[in-house]
């Protein structure tokens, strides 16, 4: 069965497009009503083709990953063969940007159905929180319009704000909610904005929980939009980030973004992809308003290396924002004038204390990954030292 669904941006048309309601495929666009509202990521120009085969892939990724641990468990929650149709039933609403689909014979407002202000699921009040998506969850959600590869689950609290629930993808230690709060620690310590998460429990199984990046006003726009926006070429992609960033009014692109790749290397985080940062955009008049605060930061400190390999892996870590190498990363960035020795000391802290309350790690594990961010921190002071002077 073929249908014919708008892409709207809040309240303005952007796409008209038909849909097969079997599998969910987008068949091809038949009109691109607003180009300046398009999704970053599609094409521009007069290729009505690619733009089709482009805006299918954008709509599948709006949906839960396939590398979901609770994915099948859902279809079968939900009874549906695939969980994009979990997304189209959901109108691809989410609590991150504002964009959104709907069959085109419906007369629904972005102010009625937008989880920023509107009811959604099961409100919690109490600490036991559980991330995983079960018969509370309603159709729509904005938990069938999540990625990434860990359980998770947005949920309103008693102050009414959204706020994502996020468990572990390694069962054996648990560690990448500590891993959350921990670096959210650093940064607080050095002065630089991120987003916060919080450690809770759900009974003995532990979980971090931040608030969301946006609003009703302001959405979150991550760097692969960005970088697919427009052929790049062979520009350094460093410098043509921070030079799109401060051509669209964010001047300070560039001290933000160093910050990040600071804290990428000392915490070794190596699922900083271009999904992973991003600025926050004015939905109205698609101004950039600024880079969005550090967010992400769960698979750090090891948390998927067993405890015989940490000393074997040593300080570097893979990079994904802009080089192979959070180590070789460091080289791009200027002298940072949030750090300072005594404040290094107090990282060691910081991270001791937020994986002893981790009942699944041994003070062996715990001692080495202490082991290699000092040596850490030594490498960083020297780099930033010799650009001091």
């Amino acid at each position: 069965m073929i249908k014919e669904y708008i892409l709207k941006h809040k309240n303005n048309d952007v796409i008209i497009f038909e849909m097969d309601n079997i599998k969910y495929n987008v068949l091809g666009i038949k009109n691109i009503i607003n180009k300046e509202r398009l999704p970053f990521g599609l094409i521009y120009g007069n290729n009505i083709l690619q733009c089709g085969i482009q805006l299918d892939a954008w709509i599948k990724g709006r949906g839960i990953a396939d590398s979901r641990n609770d994915k099948n468990n859902i279809k079968l929650l939900f009874d549906v063969k695939d969980t994009y149709e979990l997304t189209v039933k959901s109108m691809g609403l989410n609590v991150t940007d504002h964009f959104w689909f709907h069959d085109t014979n419906l007369d629904i407002k972005w102010e009625n159905v937008n989880f920023f202000e509107n009811y959604f699921d099961k409100i919690k009040v109490t600490e036991n929180h559980d991330p995983s998506i079960d018969k509370n969850v309603k159709i729509p959600s904005p938990n069938f319009c999540v990625d990434g590869s860990i359980e998770k689950r947005w949920i309103i609290n008693e102050n009414n704000d959204r706020v994502l629930l996020k468990g572990s993808r390694i069962k054996g230690r648990m560690q990448e909610p500590f891993n959350e709060s921990i670096a959210s620690l650093i940064m607080k310590e050095m002065g630089i904005k991120c987003v916060e998460y919080l450690l809770r429990k759900n009974i003995d199984i532990p979980y971090s929980e931040c608030k969301t990046m946006s609003d009703k006003n302001y959405e979150y726009i991550n760097a692969k939009w960005i970088f697919d926006k427009e052929d790049y070429g062979f520009k350094d992609i460093y410098k043509y980030y921070i030079e799109t960033c401060i051509n669209n009014g964010i001047d300070y692109a560039k001290e933000k973004i160093d910050e990040m790749i600071a804290i990428d290397f000392l915490i070794g985080n190596v699922d900083r992809h271009k999904g992973n940062f991003g600025i926050i955009r004015n939905s109205e008049n698609l101004k950039w308003e600024k880079i969005a605060n550090i967010f992400d930061n769960g698979n750090s400190l090891f948390f998927d290396i067993d405890d015989n390999l940490i000393n074997e892996h040593g300080i570097d870590t893979l990079c994904k924002s802009f080089d192979g190498s959070n180590r070789l990363q460091l080289e791009v960035i200027d002298y940072p004038q949030w750090y300072n020795e005594s404040k290094g000391k107090n990282i060691i802290e910081i991270v001791n204390e937020g994986l002893s309350k981790n009942v699944l790690l041994k003070n062996e594990r715990i001692e080495k990954i202490l082991s290699v961010v000092k040596e850490r921190i030594k490498v960083f002071e020297k780099i930033i030292n010799n650009k001091k002077r």
